[in-house]
């Protein structure tokens, strides 16, 4: 279960240009959440890493890169306590709405693309979380 937090008032910045504000959801995550999304990065790696074994020649390259992978992604798993789960705004640039739904690691600047014009833009949080 996600313990989603009260809606983060943002801001998508573009230098030059005004910011415009943007609705961000995110999800905070307990220790035992943290700990279970780790274990299941690490599984996940090193399973990889068996279904590996039986790959010719990439086998010496790919079997000890997700063995050092799995250990590393579940640390940065574990240390992520938030995650930005979407957000909806415009484009300070394009004027294009910006619109989407997938999970990122949540820090105080997030940079994000717009779909329409390309731009690299900032996510800034407004509000302390």
């Amino acid at each position: 279960m996600i313990n989603r937090s009260a809606p983060v008032v943002a801001v998508l910045s573009y230098p030059g240009l005004p910011d415009a504000p943007v609705r961000v959801d995110e999800a905070v995550w307990t220790r035992a959440q943290r700990t279970q999304r780790a274990l299941q990065a690490l599984g996940l790696c090193w399973a990889a890493a068996v279904a590996a074994v039986f790959l010719p020649v990439l086998h010496f390259v790919l079997v000890p890169a997700l063995l050092l992978a799995g250990p590393i992604a579940a640390l940065a798993r574990y240390r992520e306590a938030r995650s930005l789960l979407g957000y909806e705004g415009v484009c300070p640039a394009c004027s294009a709405a910006l619109v989407e739904r997938r999970a990122l690691p949540s820090h105080e600047e997030v940079a994000l693309r717009c779909d329409a014009c390309g731009r690299g833009l900032v996510l800034r949080r407004t509000t302390a979380a």
